[in-house]
């Protein structure tokens, strides 16, 4: 639900000239994956309802969990009134989203609650109602602002909330896992903000390809320097998913931070190997160059992906493998 919901985020955001009708329906879709994240039972273990018995809290923790649930259920009916209301007016419809971002807010700040939660996860989970909460009040506030910025803001507040919930989604329970995480987050803005960056603007570099390539991966040779070259697959699987946040990510950033206006269907279209034999970009590959195909970049895309998801699985379900300054007196698990 958080991909989802922090995906179509990020698709308002990379659109902000499309229409508001548009922008709407966008932010419903992303607005009630968190409704329905809240109608499910979460958690690990037995279903709350059964937990819940043997909490010393039991009156509270499941006038709480109910309370989540209603609130669950209140976004998504505000959701149904946006998308089955479309006369009404425009501001209306983003305020009663605005409504039911900060009815996620409140139920994201009350799943801190419980003792099995992680300390960081329950300050995560608060900040992030609070900061989203704080977004929509700004936005409610100063009305002259304009519709569209109210949008955007919008779109930012879920976005955060999308993000918190892929983090929740996870629960690390070893620090070695959450060492994991920390890279998996440097990779993707490594990708997204660094790499695109360079590659929106200066590809006059010799051999630009080859050394776009070596970019990829510079960082994470730092591991096999240091730990082994039996880290390998851990830094193949991190430079693999630089390169994805690059070839899928690169007019998304472009729209969103360096005002470029791609129209980001057919260009994704074209990315996921959806235009067939069409020309999508050229391989700069020093003394010649080679044409790359819609297919063939699809093709390259789907094999990272399933790359990446092996290998960082593996590494997540596997802590114990991995080399990382551990807190005084934390167990460790020699490797299996």
């Amino acid at each position: 639900m958080g991909l989802v919901g922090a995906g179509v985020s990020i698709v308002v955001l990379a659109n902000p000239l499309v229409s508001l009708g548009t922008l709407i329906v966008l932010l419903s879709v992303a607005l009630v994956t968190d409704g329905i994240r809240l109608l499910l039972p979460f958690g690990q273990g037995a279903p709350w309802w059964r937990r819940v018995e043997h909490d010393v809290r039991a009156t509270f923790g499941r006038l709480l969990r109910l309370s989540r649930f209603a609130i669950g259920a209140l976004v998504v009916v505000l959701v149904l009134a946006v998308l089955l209301n479309p006369e009404l007016s425009q501001l209306t419809l983003l305020l009663l989203l605005a409504g039911g971002v900060v009815f996620v807010s409140i139920g994201r700040i009350s799943r801190a609650y419980g003792p099995d939660t992680a300390g960081w996860l329950r300050i995560s989970s608060v900040g992030t109602g609070v900061l989203s909460i704080l977004l929509v009040v700004v936005a409610v506030t100063y009305p002259q602002i304009g519709l569209p910025t109210l949008a955007i803001l919008l779109a930012v507040s879920m976005l955060i909330n999308g993000v918190q919930s892929v983090v929740w989604g996870l629960r690390p329970t070893d620090p070695r896992q959450v060492v994991l995480l920390k890279l998996v987050l440097f990779s993707l803005f490594y990708g997204l903000v660094m790499i695109n960056w360079i590659d929106l603007f200066g590809k006059s570099v010799p051999a630009y390809g080859l050394w776009l390539i070596l970019t990829y991966f510079s960082p994470f040779v730092v591991l096999i320097i240091y730990e082994g070259i039996g880290e390998w697959p851990l830094a193949l699987s991190l430079g693999l998913l630089v390169s994805l946040a690059n070839d899928v990510g690169y007019y998304f950033v472009g729209n969103l931070l360096f005002g470029f206006h791609q129209d980001l269907g057919p260009w994704i279209a074209g990315q996921l190997g959806l235009q067939g034999g069409e020309l999508v970009t050229i391989f700069q590959a020093g003394y010649t160059s080679i044409n790359v195909y819609s297919w063939e970049m699809g093709l390259s895309i789907y094999v990272r992906a399933v790359i990446v998801s092996i290998g960082l699985y593996y590494w997540w379900r596997h802590p114990a493998r991995i080399v990382a300054r551990l807190p005084a007196g934390t167990p460790t698990v020699p490797p299996t």
